[in-house]
């Protein structure tokens, strides 16, 4: 296992959320806080993810009487890292028209398209309310997860050792000393080399 895995999360639920998640068993710290936007976000990252929570009858409210008002948090969700709404039932149920809202089943379903190109912002659609508390668990713990991925990258030390290395390149002679005029000569007037010595034609 590792390291990453043995932190638990550090879930803030947000204050005005009505019956929220536990994550008992799934190794996470959950404490209430008052979040600008979304109904969950992580410890110290609660301006970079937000996971808003739907029941169905939110949802279909969201879509209708409400729309105006979860624009504007979808609005402001779209600035995120990570955003998401995980719905509390499957997409079937709300094509299906399985709420009690007089809201054309058809038009919440092409609301929820409409909403997701706009502000980039995917519905996660689950099975139920325990299914659902998974997902939000699992995209919190993605989320963390990439980023201690990020901090550990930063902290791994320099694999080549800075070592004395030989200066090299222009200006560089033979076992690093320069490589001067005045250098070359020097080796020339210590010679033992015989010369060549002019002579003229005999008169």
């Amino acid at each position: 296992m590792s390291d990453n895995a043995k932190i638990p999360l550090q879930v803030v639920v947000d204050s005005r959320e009505q019956c929220p998640y536990r994550f008992e068993g799934m190794g996470a710290v959950v404490e209430v806080g008052a979040l600008a936007s979304a109904d969950y976000s992580l410890h110290g990252f609660t301006d970079r993810i937000g996971i808003e929570r739907k029941s169905l009858p939110d949802l279909v409210a969201c879509l209708g009487v409400e729309r105006e008002r979860f624009a504007r948090e979808l609005a402001r969700l779209r600035g995120y890292d990570c955003a998401a709404v995980v719905v509390e039932a499957t997409a079937d149920d709300l094509r299906a028209g399985h709420f009690r809202a007089r809201l054309n089943p058809e038009a919440a379903w092409q609301s929820v398209l409409a909403f997701t190109q706009r502000y980039r912002i995917p519905f996660f659609w689950a099975e139920n309310r325990a299914d659902a508390e998974e997902t939000t668990f699992h995209l919190l713990r993605h989320y963390q997860h990439d980023r201690m991925r990020e901090l550990q990258a930063l902290r791994i030390p320099a694999r080549i050792a800075p070592e004395r290395q030989t200066a090299q390149g222009p200006g560089a002679g033979v076992e690093g000393k320069p490589d001067t005029p005045e250098s070359r000569t020097e080796g020339k007037a210590n010679s033992t080399a015989p010369t060549a010595t002019a002579t003229g034609a005999g008169t």
